[in-house]
């Protein structure tokens, strides 16, 4: 789930809720004309009320989803896996990972690299003729 995923479902949610007189999502502010300099740069500002219970709910989330370096089970659940799967994937080499005092680490990046390796070498696979 992404920010504004969290951010549309947050306002289901409130929409269902009683009413809270805390929390409020006020509309976008309109941005300057764009000058010369910025012809190509789009600026979208938008200001968010929350209530210090969504706030902390939002940096939980955050931090728990955007952190670059995840364990075994996390990395298990990112790529939907065993982790036992995984493991025998890092421990023969086919999948990037390395160890911090024993433990399997995987940095999010390279798995993202290593899934589109992974999906370009099957489209190559379909391209290519078979010869019989």
């Amino acid at each position: 789930m992404n920010l504004a995923d969290a951010i549309r479902l947050a306002s289901q949610q409130r929409l269902h809720a009683p009413v809270d007189e805390g929390a409020s999502v006020a509309a976008p502010t309109p941005t300057p004309p764009p000058t010369e300099d910025s012809e190509n740069i789009q600026t979208v500002r938008f200001e968010v009320r929350l209530t210090n219970q969504q706030l902390y709910d939002l940096l939980q989330w955050m931090a728990r989803n955007l952190h670059p370096v995840m364990t075994l089970r996390e990395a298990a659940h990112y790529l939907r896996l065993r982790p036992a799967e995984l493991q025998a994937l890092a421990e023969n080499g086919e999948i990037p990972a390395f160890k911090v005092d024993g433990k399997w680490r995987f940095l999010k990046n390279a798995l993202d690299e290593w899934m589109l390796a992974q999906r370009a070498a099957e489209f190559n696979l379909k391209e290519e003729p078979h010869v019989a």
